[in-house]
Order: C-alpha cells, then sequence, then structure tokens
C-alpha cells in the first residue's frame, strides 16, 4: 500500500464530519475535534489522527453532517 498524505480539513465550525475510507468506501461520521486516531470500522484502515485541533485524515471526501 502507499503512502498517503494526511491533510487537515477546514470546516465552519466545531462539529460532525462525514469520512470516507479511500480502502473500501465505507463512510464514517466522526468529529471534527478528535483526540485519538480514528480506523475505519470496516477493513481497519487509518482514517484520521489528531493534531491537536482540526482532524487531519488522508479520505477524498469530507463534508460537514448538520
Amino acid at each position: 500500500m502507499a503512502e498517503r498524505a494526511f491533510r487537515k480539513i477546514k470546516v465552519n465550525q466545531n462539529g460532525f464530519v462525514r469520512i470516507v475510507c479511500p480502502d473500501c468506501s465505507n463512510e464514517q461520521i466522526t468529529y471534527s475535534r478528535i483526540s485519538s486516531e480514528v480506523h475505519c470500522l470496516i477493513c481497519g484502515a487509518l482514517l484520521a489522527k489528531p493534531t491537536g485541533g482540526i482532524l487531519s485524515t488522508i479520505s477524498e471526501t469530507v463534508e460537514e453532517v448538520r
């Protein structure tokens, strides 16, 4: 598996975001300010990691959940 670059997301406010696993296309909802790593519930891939603020993710598709 090739290394993927993590990037910080841009959200308007603190809240929940929907991220998509790049390996199995599973959609998962998580908080935008996480304190521990988020793994895919289906395949176990690392989806997001904490950065001391807004989460950093490898997912290409990120959208706010209202």
